[in-house]
């Protein structure tokens, strides 16, 4: 029995083919379809981030594994070039922490009960770079004050921060690209840094 990823992976070559995979790509569907074809030929996770349709998807030789519906999405700087980039550098103001095992700890047996990290100890708030100059500031919509807190304080970075990494960036003559995902709950926040690893690639549409 064939796997089930090459009925996908055979209709994206044959649209591709049909697209003129091989020539000069200008138009940004195209563009895409380049992108994807690169990672869906390669084993392993990939992202996808359809920001135009408001939607990020997690993928695997171009199978749809998992689903996220943005609410909302706003960019500043340069635009995102259409081509794979990868995840460098997740940030949080309280990122997850692992128990650390101290000598002496362990039970009467010599065992140590070890904690793994669950979804809900990630965090809702977070940055995500990427290789390519580009920050991804993603967060849950508000609900509540204290949603609607952090949800000010990520406003003030946008208006106050931003502007200030432009023009260092531009002085250091770097592309520098931000853009804000905002996700329909804490759960969804928390499972997509859950999922997203640092180099996993990703395409930015």
């Amino acid at each position: 029995m064939l796997p089930k990823w090459i009925p996908v992976f055979t209709l994206l070559v044959a649209v591709a083919n049909i697209l003129g995979y091989d020539s000069v790509l200008d138009d940004p569907g195209k563009l895409f379809l380049e992108a994807e074809l690169a990672l869906a030929r390669k084993p392993g996770l990939y992202f996808i981030f359809d920001l135009k349709d408001k939607r990020i998807s997690l993928k695997a030789r171009g199978i749809l594994l998992q689903e996220w519906e943005v609410k909302r999405v706003r960019y500043w700087g340069n635009p995102a070039a259409v081509k794979p980039t990868a995840l460098a550098e997740k940030t949080a103001l309280l990122p997850p922490k692992r128990e650390r095992i101290e000598p002496g700890c362990s039970d009467e047996n010599g065992a140590y009960e070890l904690k793994a990290l669950e979804l809900d100890d990630m965090p809702s708030y977070y940055t995500l770079s990427l290789t390519e100059g580009i920050l991804l500031y993603v967060r849950p919509q508000a609900r509540g004050w204290i949603s609607s807190f952090f949800a000010a304080l990520y406003t003030l970075r946008w208006h106050v921060f931003l502007p200030l990494k432009t023009v260092w960036s531009s002085i250091r003559k770097k592309p520098f690209a931000s853009i804000e995902i905002v996700l329909k709950d804490k759960r969804e926040s928390r499972a997509l840094f859950w999922a997203f690893t640092e180099g996993m690639p990703c395409i930015i549409s």
